[in-house]
């Protein structure tokens, strides 16, 4: 009999591991052998076309030249401003937006379904659009201003309003998102909790403080970790919105990673600054982990 449970459990393994073969093979060729190329290359100095073999060794060579330049400080600067932006907008309004869905009112499902259609549109679209909408001269947005006797903001053509104006149009289209993790978090909070605050003669605020946040708080903070990474993937909206102008106002990393591998066959350099930024993110993720650790300890 046991000899039977044991072939058993050898078949139900080896047809686990036959279905998990494929997205393993798939993982290996295209997220784990790239990491490691590009770690790898960055301590190369292949900063022109020719082949790995004919370029020598320089260690950290490539890293100190990424530290020391003033363009990699702009661009990482611009980066962090996105998602600092990014990241804020969306907790927001993601958490407000998700409160008043809670909500019973007439055509919510129709309502729901237009804050979920931005999510699934591609960016590149999505830039193409506000580029007409927001276009100084011939846009219906500053058209309302015109109206009023305004010019109306240059918007992605001012140089100190491009990156906020991007930052603000990428926060939009993904916040379908944490609309929808937060409204799930909302519904799974007892209904008595309500009613017991209801019968304190709490006020919406107080339920708001002492009810709601704390139910959701751990939704909150797996939504705060996962949009400030997705907040440094910003590379197809700022292409289809600005890229990168005007000048350098809204360059960011993922920008000059791709401009300097694939415009300047600049891989090794292109490698090195995407090891650093994986490495701030990951950084920013332990510091978020180890708050929230820290708060959660204080709530026990």
């Amino acid at each position: 009999m046991k000899n039977h449970n044991l072939s058993t459990e050898t078949r139900e393994s080896r047809l686990g591991w036959l279905f998990a073969a494929p997205f393993l093979l798939m993982f290996v060729i295209f997220k784990l052998y790239p990491m490691i190329y590009g770690v790898v290359v960055s301590f190369w100095g292949r900063n022109s076309a020719s082949k790995l073999t004919d370029t020598a060794f320089v260690g950290f060579q490539n890293y100190i030249n990424i530290l020391t330049s003033q363009s990699f400080w702009g661009t990482f600067r611009n980066s962090v401003i996105f998602a600092v932006i990014y990241t804020v907008v969306i907790m927001f309004f993601g958490f407000v937006v998700a409160i008043l869905f809670n909500r019973e009112f007439r055509g919510r499902t129709v309502v729901r379904t237009c804050f979920y259609m931005p999510y699934v549109t591609n960016m590149i679209a999505v830039g193409v659009v506000f580029k007409y909408l927001l276009n100084p001269t011939r846009g219906p947005v500053n058209a309302i201003f015109r109206l009023f006797g305004a010019s109306g903001p240059k918007w992605l053509n001012s140089p100190t309003m491009a990156l906020p104006t991007t930052a603000v149009i990428a926060a939009w289209a993904a916040l379908a998102f944490n609309i929808i993790t937060c409204l799930a978090s909302l519904q799974d909070i007892p209904q008595d909790m309500y009613e017991v605050a209801d019968i304190e003669g709490a006020t919406f605020w107080q339920k708001v403080r002492y009810v709601i946040l704390p139910y959701m708080a751990p939704t909150l903070f797996m939504l705060l970790t996962i949009t400030m990474i997705n907040s440094f993937k910003n590379y197809a909206v700022i292409v289809g919105l600005t890229g990168g102008g005007p000048g350098t106002a809204s360059r960011v990393l993922s920008l000059q990673i791709y401009e300097d591998a694939f415009n300047y066959m600049k891989f090794s350099i292109a490698s090195a600054e995407g090891v650093i930024f994986t490495l701030f993110i990951i950084l920013i993720n332990r510091l978020f982990n180890i708050w929230r650790n820290s708060w959660e300890r204080k709530q026990q």
